[in-house]
């Protein structure tokens, strides 16, 4: 299904996702600050996605949760941004790779959003398989 970063303060929000995101068959890793979000990345190569609260604890934003993260995997990688300020929502316009979802969470929306939004794998064995309609030489 995918592998998610989730980057959230709130042990129960953290707990909470990860639970229904492994219930549904994500593989979840989870991080609570920038530094540990930019580590899982580094660690993690196979990362799909990250979702993350937009205000964590501190001075850490999901505005350094994405660079970091981006620094990792490139400037298309994917992330949901969570949050309750919706002042806030505006300043990605125009990064299509940003999704946002106000709080509280809509589980049937979030659960819709990550099956359109995480990015489709090509299976192992489709990359293995030769084109069928390539005409043989």
């Amino acid at each position: 299904m995918g592998h998610i970063l989730i980057v959230e303060d709130h042990p129960a929000v953290l707990n909470g996702l990860s639970l229904l995101l492994s219930k549904e068959g994500y593989q979840v890793t989870t991080a609570t600050t920038v530094a540990e979000a930019a580590a899982r990345a580094r660690e993690n190569p196979d990362l799909d996605l990250v979702m993350t609260d937009y205000h964590l604890s501190a001075a850490d934003t999901g505005r350094q949760v994405i660079a970091g993260v981006r620094e990792v995997f490139g400037p298309n990688f994917r992330v949901i941004v969570s949050t309750g300020d919706t002042s806030k929502v505006h300043s990605f316009d125009g990064d299509a790779y940003v999704c946002w979802l106000c709080k509280p969470l809509n589980t049937g929306l979030l659960l819709s959003v990550l099956k359109n939004f995480i990015p489709q794998r090509m299976p192992p064995e489709a990359a293995e398989r030769p084109n069928s309609s390539a005409s043989p030489r």
